[in-house]
């Protein structure tokens, strides 16, 4: 399957085929993950992470290893009155 590069702004960009994207289970919006292996470009959806792999992503290191010195001071942050019909 052929697809042109076009410009955008100072990048490049490609169009995803609706059959590639709905075999994909790609939409608007949605992450992507680039890869370049050997001459070509391997693209796969981003999955989602899990809790523990975004703790992980932040401090640069394993969940088990992240202690309360690395999370800091829990503090309570006042966001002002309340707002509409919101209740906490």
């Amino acid at each position: 399957m052929n697809v042109a590069v076009s410009k955008w702004g100072n990048s490049l960009g490609i169009r995803v085929p609706a059959i590639i994207a709905e075999t994909l289970g790609l939409k608007a919006g949605d992450q992507v993950d680039f890869e370049v292996k050997d001459d070509g470009m391997f693209m796969k959806k981003k999955q989602a992470q899990s809790t523990s792999q975004m703790f992980e992503e932040f401090y640069g290191k394993p969940f088990e290893e992240i202690t309360d010195a690395d999370l800091g001071a829990a503090e309570e942050i006042d966001w002002g009155d309340d707002i509409g019909g919101e209740t906490f």
